[in-house]
């Protein structure tokens, strides 16, 4: 464990404020998720991820969705994106902060490229807060209709399973 050298004073109701650097440096931002942890007499704290556990699975939903057309297939969220090495544009990213399925076309989606993109969201929302989405992106063709069917039910499996 590296020490910072930072220290911080609990107020009286119980909170901490976490240094601008670190939440810069974790890209915590307001509304995110802190999980506790503790080891011995430790007190770990954590980012959230609620799609930690089903990120394996999640690999298999992108393969299949690329199986089933000739879109390419993104999973908009921060994980995913980052062990893919994928840099999406920010302006993409707020177009594709929905709270249903929508088409889009003439999007810029990698922050390292000025292609414009069409296709399909099918966000994750639970409990009214948005956690991710599918992305199907094409830059000449609109994705087929059993591509979109099967991206729409997977969005809504991982809405489920997050709801319980």
């Amino acid at each position: 464990m590296k020490a910072t050298g930072i220290v911080r004073r609990l107020d009286d109701l119980g909170r901490l404020v976490i240094p601008k650097e670190m939440r810069r440096q974790y890209r915590l931002k307001e509304g995110d998720s802190i999980e506790f942890f503790t080891e011995d007499d430790k007190i770990i704290i954590t980012k959230h991820n609620v799609f930690s556990r089903s990120m394996e699975e999640i690999e298999y939903m992108c393969e299949i969705l690329m199986k089933l057309g000739e879109s390419t297939v993104l999973f908009l969220h921060e994980e995913w994106l980052d062990k893919h090495q994928i840099s999406v544009s920010e302006g993409f990213l707020k177009h594709a902060n929905v709270h249903r399925n929508i088409r889009f076309s003439e999007e810029r989606v990698y922050a390292d490229s000025a292609v414009r993109y069409q296709g399909f969201l099918f966000p994750i929302i639970v409990f009214g807060d948005w956690y991710g989405a599918f992305a199907l992106l094409d830059s000449e063709r609109t994705p087929q209709e059993a591509q979109r069917q099967v991206a729409a039910s997977f969005a809504a499996l991982l809405t489920k399973q997050q709801e319980h």
